[in-house]
Formats: structure tokens, C-alpha cells, sequence
């Protein structure tokens, strides 16, 4: 059987959308010559925003026999290199945010939870190691935080500061090639939990702060949008799994989790934060933490009065003219404090 065979370009190379005019377009390449198909045919990089992805059907007059090209074998990373980035934590800007936030004892425990590293790409920059229920280290996602607000870093064009480790140590020479293979990011956490559900989310960073949130679940992130799918998620299908997509991608994740549930899985898609006010791309790391700060924002500090102060409450029960008395004279009480009515 002959047919028109094509892929998308795996180059970092990137040309016009034809829908938001920006650089993002990924483009189709013919297998056989290598050549790109016109700017018609393409995915753009901008998938909540533009979402343009035009496939070719085969109209094409130059169809040739298919050839079944085998996968190059996954390549994976030593595990010292895990342990090599277990350190400089306080340089790192996610693991500062995050105390901010919860105890030095919730910390101390995700990072030893995730192995989360720290790493010298960017100062302050945080790694996310995909390591596999076999303890296999697939990939080393580099990711650089501001600080005070948990918020990605972004350069001067807007983009999110990103790299990988394979990326790093290909660039130094220190390795010659590296067949990127990626997995659930926290998906070694299978072997070591008698929790029988699993709630996946899209970012790391919303995996771990959700794991000390509601520590009840295993708590794993598909890295992005593109990684809830068969391949990433068949190590974990004989577990129930909640998956809670970011605002505006709950329709693609319905529509996946309905296809895997054909195929034996049993997803739920919560549909919560898709009904909710909140701007596209938000999670649900994000909406605790606005919930925590107008808890702190509206809550009531205790007032403390002194032995005086009750005292004096009882005593104005009777005598309401203590308070000319010490209002005239300013008295205050043995410390010399200021003596307050008790509210």
C-alpha cells in the first residue's frame, strides 16, 4: 500500500503562523526527502492562545511505500547527577518561594519526596527530574522561579526561562547524543505509596505543592500539555486517576481521557477550576494559594489585654467614671503601657 508519508519537524526551527502571525510554527517535513510542506501545513507552539494545527490527508502527488523506521533506544541519565544537583537550596529560588509558604519541615520533605535539584543554567534555577517507577532517570527539566511570587522567570521576548540537562551536557561535550524519552514527573513515587489514587496535573511545581496540600493522593505532573497521553500514563494504569487539567484545556483532556478509558483506564477529568472565573491557565496550585492569602488577609488577631486591663472591665461595670479618671490623668498601668478598653 502506498500513501504520502510526513512528520513534524523536530528541529528547534520555528516559522510564521498563518493564523497569529507569530514565529511559532512547527511545519510538516516529507520523511523521504526532508523537504518542508508550505506554511498550510503546521502546529503552532501557542496551543491555548492560537491553537492552530493544520495535518496533511494525503493530496499530494509523490506517494511512496511506507517504511517502518524502528525507535532509537531511550537514553537515560546516570542517577549521580540526581545527586549532584541535591544541594545550594538556598539559592534556589522555587525552594525559597516555597517556604514562604509552608513549614521548613513540608519543604525539607518534598524535596526529598520529588528530588528536586538545584542547578548553575540560571542563578536560583530549580531541576525537575522525570525518574521512572524502575528508578530510570529520563530527563532533567530546567526551570528558573521568581522567589517572592512562585511565578516563572521570563526574558526580555516573554518566554519562560527552560532547558534540560541532556541539552546542557550536549552543548559542553560531555555527551555526543541523547534520545530524550520522557515520563510522569514523580512517577517513582508509585513504588513508594499505598495511596491507590493518583491526581495528575500539568506543572511540577502544582505536583509538589499539592502533594503537601492534600498529601492523601500521589501527586504527578505530565510536564505539559502534550504529556497526558498513553505513552507517559500506561505505567500507571491500573490505578484511578483524577486528572486536573489547567483552566481552558479541560475540553483536550476529556476528549484524551475518554480514548484511554476505551483502552482500560479509569480517569476522571475534574471539571471544577473550567467553571470557574479564573484567566486560562490557571491551576490549582494557583487557586489555593489565593484562597490561603484571603484567609490570612481576613483573619482576626486575638487581642491580648493585661491583668490591669481586666480589672479595670470588671471595675467599669459599677463605675463607668473610672475612664475620666484615666483619660484626665493618663494613667497607665505599672509597665507604663497604655491601659486599653476591653472590646
Amino acid at each position: 500500500m502506498k500513501q504520502y508519508k510526513y512528520n513534524l519537524d523536530k528541529s528547534s526551527k520555528k516559522f510564521v503562523c498563518p493564523k497569529c502571525n507569530k514565529r511559532t510554527l512547527v511545519k510538516y517535513k516529507e520523511t523521504e526527502t526532508g523537504n518542508y510542506l508550505n506554511e498550510d501545513f503546521g502546529r503552532c507552539d501557542r496551543e491555548t492562545n492560537c491553537g492552530f494545527h493544520n495535518t496533511p490527508t494525503g493530496e499530494f502527488n509523490n506517494p511512496f511505500e511506507v517504511v517502518n523506521i524502528p525507535k532509537p533506544k531511550p537514553s537515560f541519565h546516570n542517577f549521580d547527577l540526581v545527586s549532584q544537583s541535591g544541594r545550594n537550596y538556598k539559592e534556589n529560588n522555587f525552594i525559597q518561594f516555597l517556604k514562604t509558604i509552608f513549614t521548613e519541615t513540608e519543604v525539607k520533605e518534598a524535596i526529598l519526596k520529588y528530588l528536586i535539584g538545584t542547578s548553575k543554567r540560571w542563578n536560583g534555577a530549580t531541576i525537575f527530574w522525570q525518574i521512572d517507577n524502575l528508578q530510570k532517570v529520563h530527563a532533567g527539566k530546567i526551570l528558573q522561579y521568581v522567589s517572592k511570587t512562585g511565578k516563572r522567570h521570563k526574558n526580555e521576548d516573554g518566554k519562560s526561562l527552560i532547558d534540560w540537562v541532556h541539552s546542557i551536557l550536549k552543548r559542553t561535550k560531555t555527551i555526543n547524543d541523547f534520545n530524550l524519552n520522557q515520563c510522569l514527573f514523580g512517577l517513582h513515587l508509585i513504588n513508594e505509596s499505598n495511596a491507590k489514587t493518583i491526581a495528575l496535573v500539568e506543572g511540577e511545581k502544582t505536583a509538589i505543592m499539592m502533594s503537601i496540600f492534600k498529601p492523601q493522593y500521589i501527586w504527578l505532573a505530565t510536564g505539559s500539555k502534550q504529556g497526558f497521553k498513553y505513552e507517559n500514563l500506561k505505567p500507571i494504569k491500573q490505578y484511578k486517576i483524577i486528572a486536573f487539567p489547567d483552566k481552558s484545556e479541560y475540553a483536550d483532556w476529556f476528549k484524551k481521557a475518554t480514548e484511554l478509558n476505551i483502552l482500560g483506564f479509569d480517569i476522571i477529568v475534574n471539571d471544577w477550576l473550567e467553571n470557574t472565573n479564573f484567566e486560562a491557565g490557571t491551576d490549582f496550585a494557583d487557586v489555593l494559594l489565593i484562597e490561603k492569602k484571603e484567609a490570612e488577609k481576613n483573619k482576626k488577631h486575638e487581642i491580648i489585654y493585661t491583668d490591669t486591663e481586666n480589672i479595670i472591665n470588671e471595675f467599669e461595670t459599677h463605675t463607668p467614671e473610672i475612664w475620666n479618671l484615666i483619660e484626665t490623668f493618663g494613667l497607665v498601668d505599672c509597665n507604663w503601657n497604655e491601659i486599653r478598653k476591653v472590646i
